[in-house]
């Protein structure tokens, strides 16, 4: 099997989904820490302008949104699917609503007046106004985070009300014995709030979501070996992507068109390159980086577009 490298950091967590799920499915990766913010000079040669939180990298193939990540991982590793047939659509469904609503809420939540002392990212005012800068930049010209607390905590509340009251009904997980996609999803959006011991109290009228907490916890975290952005340069360099046959089953542009891949919520930082693959479920760009030489950029159909490239 390929070497996965993995590009997060230690509080994101879309990074937590991922860390979770390799070690739900046992498989070692090679971890790189970037930055929490701009710049990012090991990443953006890889992504071609894509800076959100996790990357995943096999090779010279680049993974960009923890949903082709997890799909891309699972279909390496199918063994104790995450996407059981049974409820794929559905389980599908509830990950992306929580992926993308669900995570604005969280947000709003864990970033709200008393939990910023015991943010481990904003650890003083200097810290906290350059990552304040930085998310502003990120989000510019969408209102997707940006939620008002007093709208987010009842959203949020009332979900963890819903969630104990299923999860009280005796399956371990949320679609039965074992997790599927929305059990890593739902997991890391309330992590990032349970992560803060002064939000915490938050979950103690729900018992169910705490036990199931800790039952998604007890999966593990998979074995990680450090590794610095240059070595994964290095061995983005030395590779060539995967050899894939070009798959068009969306009506646009068509193979081997120079487009641009961007995301749709926020930070439109477009990828350009030439589509190779433009299917149901993925996006593949070829890039050519002067400094990597050719790489292949790989993201979900869902919350992304393509569009041809300006001339």
């Amino acid at each position: 099997m390929p070497d996965i490298i993995l590009h997060h950091y230690p509080e994101s967590p879309f990074s937590e989904k991922i860390r979770l799920l390799l070690g739900y499915k046992g498989v070692a990766y090679n971890s790189v820490i970037i930055p929490v913010m701009m710049p990012k000079p090991d990443l953006m040669p890889l992504t071609g302008g894509y800076r959100k939180t996790p990357v995943m990298q096999i090779g010279a193939d680049i993974y960009c949104d923890s949903a082709i990540i997890a799909r891309t991982i699972d279909d390496l590793y199918p063994q104790n699917s995450i996407y059981p047939r049974h409820c794929e659509a559905v389980a599908g469904a509830l990950a992306h609503w929580t992926d993308t609503f669900l995570f604005k809420v969280a947000v709003a939540v864990a970033f709200q007046p008393r939990g910023l002392a015991n943010n481990a990212i904003l650890s003083d005012a200097e810290t906290a106004a350059a990552f304040a800068a930085d998310r502003a930049e990120l989000t510019k010209g969408s209102s997707e985070l940006r939620l008002a607390l007093e709208i987010a905590e009842p959203f949020f509340i009332q979900h963890l009300a819903r969630l104990n009251s299923q999860l009280g009904e005796g399956a371990g997980f949320l679609f039965g014995d074992a997790p599927t996609i929305a059990d890593f999803s739902t997991y890391h959006c309330l992590w990032f709030v349970h992560n803060n011991e002064v939000l915490r109290q938050i979950f103690a009228p729900y018992p169910e979501v705490n036990q199931w907490m800790s039952r998604m916890a007890g999966l593990g975290q998979a074995e990680a070996h450090d590794m610095s952005g240059k070595e994964a340069l290095a061995i983005a360099k030395d590779a060539v992507p995967i050899k894939r046959s070009t798959v068009i089953d969306v009506e646009g542009p068509g193979a081997g068109d120079d487009v641009e891949v961007m995301p749709i919520d926020y930070g439109f930082n477009p990828v350009a390159g030439k589509l190779r693959v433009s299917s149901f479920e993925e996006i593949v760009l070829a890039r050519q980086d002067e400094q990597l030489g050719q790489v292949a950029v790989h993201f979900p159909r869902l919350g992304f577009e393509v569009r041809r490239a300006r001339a």
